[in-house]
C-alpha cells in the first residue's frame, strides 16, 4: 500500500500521477484537514503532526509515505526518515531544477507558501541550480486555503493581484511551489500568459514512488 498525507486536497494532482504508473496498487490518501493549513505552523509542530499521521499510515500497512506537501517535506523530511527508518518516505520540493533547465530568459519565479518561500532547504536549492539564472519568490499566504475552499475566483484574483507585480521582469518559467496550486493550474497558465512554462514536482513524485514500491514489492 502507498499512502499519502497533505494537509487537504493537495496530494490529489499527485495521487492522479501515481494511479497512471500504478494503477492496481492501492492509495491510503490521508487528507488532514483538521491541521489545515501545514504552511502557517512552526517546524516542530509539523514535526508531531505528521510523525502521528506516518503511524497511523503504517498501522494500515503502508510501504511507501508521500508528503504531498512542499512545506511538509522542507521542514521535516529528514526528521521524519531518521524517525521512521523501516518505510520510504517521499517528499515533494519546488521543481526548481527543471526551471532552471527550461528558462530561456535566465528569470525564473517560484510561487510558494511563505514558509517554503523562507526555508533554508529552497535556498539551498537555489543556489545549487540557479547560478546566472534571477530567481523571484512570490509567497502567496491565503492561496492554498482559497483553493482548499474552492474559492477559485478569489484565488484567480489573489493571483492577478500579485502577478502584475512581476509580470514586466521578463520570467519565462514558474515553479509551482504548493501542491495545492497544481490544482488550478490551467487557471494559473491563462493569467500568466502562454510564453510562461509552468512547472511542478507531480510526475517526478509518481516516477519516484514507483521506483520505491517496486523494489519494495
Amino acid at each position: 500500500m502507498i499512502g499519502i498525507i497533505d494537509s487537504g486536497i493537495g496530494g490529489r494532482g499527485i495521487e492522479v500521477e501515481i494511479k497512471k504508473l500504478l494503477p492496481d496498487v492501492k492509495i491510503e490518501y490521508l487528507a488532514d484537514t483538521k491541521n489545515f493549513p501545514y504552511g502557517t505552523k512552526p517546524v516542530k509542530t509539523l514535526h508531531e503532526i505528521l510523525s502521528k499521521n506516518i503511524e497511523k499510515l503504517i498501522e494500515k500497512g503502508a510501504k511507501v509515505i508521500v508528503l504531498a506537501c512542499n512545506t511538509a517535506t522542507v521542514s521535516s523530511v529528514k526528521y521524519l526518515r531518521k524517525k521512521f527508518p523501516n518505510v520510504s518516505i517521499v517528499g515533494v520540493v519546488p521543481a526548481i531544477k527543471p526551471a532552471s533547465e527550461k528558462t530561456k530568459t535566465k528569470n525564473i519565479a517560484i510561487f510558494a507558501t511563505p514558509i517554503t518561500s523562507k526555508s533554508a532547504y529552497q535556498k539551498k536549492l537555489i543556489e545549487k541550480y540557479c547560478r546566472g539564472i534571477n530567481v523571484t519568490k512570490i509567497p502567496f499566504s491565503k492561496l492554498a486555503q482559497e483553493i482548499e475552499s474552492n474559492d477559485i475566483i478569489v484565488a484567480k484574483k489573489d493571483i492577478q493581484k500579485t502577478w502584475i507585480k512581476f509580470k514586466n521582469r521578463n520570467i519565462d518559467a514558474i515553479v509551482l511551489g504548493c501542491t495545492h496550486y497544481t490544482l488550478i493550474k490551467k487557471d494559473i497558465q491563462k493569467i500568466v500568459g502562454p510564453k510562461v512554462k509552468l512547472i511542478d514536482s507531480n510526475s517526478a513524485v509518481a516516477r519516484q514512488v514507483k521506483k520505491l514500491y517496486n523494489n519494495i514489492s
